[in-house]
């Protein structure tokens, strides 16, 4: 479960670049092989005067917060792979409008999450591929 949270400046980002945001997200993951259904994105504008940044409020800042928890990262070249990915994702979107930003990935264990009450295949397995299918947390057999 990869969910993204883009909070950013007031009137920086428009509706169809937060759903090409969200589209561009979630194809990532699923080239790696994650069911679509697992990646949130969150794309929320700040209240105006809400976010600062170095104790200023800051025109044109985007956060970006990266929790994964249906997989973890076996190598540097696997997480530096990641990075370029969100970089592909981030950099022509917020360089385009003259935005700073900054984001970081957390990652959390698999053990501690559920979906609709349900404990999650294991990865590659026959039950994840069924609910990648399904597109949908479903009970397996």
């Amino acid at each position: 479960m990869p969910v993204w949270y883009i909070k950013h400046s007031p009137n920086t980002i428009i509706p169809t670049e937060k759903e090409q945001l969200a589209k561009s997200i979630t194809n990532l993951y699923v080239s790696y092989g994650l069911p679509a259904f697992y990646v949130q994105a969150h794309v929320i504008e700040d209240v105006p005067s809400t976010a600062f940044v170095g104790g200023e409020v800051h025109p044109n800042f985007a956060a970006v917060t990266i929790y994964h928890v249906a997989r973890a990262f076996q190598s540097e070249e696997a997480k530096q792979r990641f990075l370029s990915g969100v970089d592909n994702i981030l950099d022509p979107v917020f360089e385009s409008k003259g935005m700073e930003w900054e984001y970081f990935t957390a990652e959390a264990s698999r053990h501690l999450w559920k979906k609709s009450g349900l404990v999650p295949p294991q990865p590659g397995s026959e039950g994840e591929k069924k609910w990648a299918q399904l597109n949908n947390a479903v009970k397996l057999e």
